[in-house]
């Protein structure tokens, strides 16, 4: 006995394909899909109603003024820090001043300094803890 390809001896032919079944998965899907969708629908409509009446937000009246929680909204136009930090370590190199008055260690202003290191003043090394910490400048 032969096995002829064309024959319909219980085989299903590889190239046809079953539109009844792609269908039937295509709509079960497509009710499965819609089942789901109803079910989340629910589940928010219930979370909301749990939550209370909706209450409209309104901006608070010091929105952008100045600081909000703890971030900074400082406007560009007023923010002055910078200004001022540069105008205090100008002034910082440019005057005469104690580093450590109990050790004998002062600071002088920069120009002199740059001079008399040109002129072959070597100055002595620094001690240890002589430049003052940075909010005490």
């Amino acid at each position: 006995m032969s096995h002829d390809p064309h024959s319909s001896g219980g085989e299903a032919d590889p190239d046809k394909i079953d539109f009844k079944k792609v269908i039937a998965v295509g709509v079960v899907s497509l009710i499965i899909f819609a089942l789901a969708s109803w079910w989340a629908a629910s589940i928010l409509h219930s979370e909301r109603t749990a939550l209370g009446p909706r209450v409209e937000w309104k901006a608070p009246t010091e929105l952008g003024n100045a600081e909000i929680g703890i971030v900074d909204q400082v406007p560009f136009q007023g923010d002055q820090r910078l200004q001022k930090w540069k105008a205090e370590r100008a002034e910082w190199l440019n005057q005469y001043g104690w580093v450590d008055r109990a050790r004998g260690v002062v600071h002088i202003p920069i120009d002199r300094a740059m001079e008399e290191i040109v002129a072959g003043a070597v100055p002595p090394p620094p001690a240890p803890d002589s430049m003052p910490p940075e909010g005490t400048r």
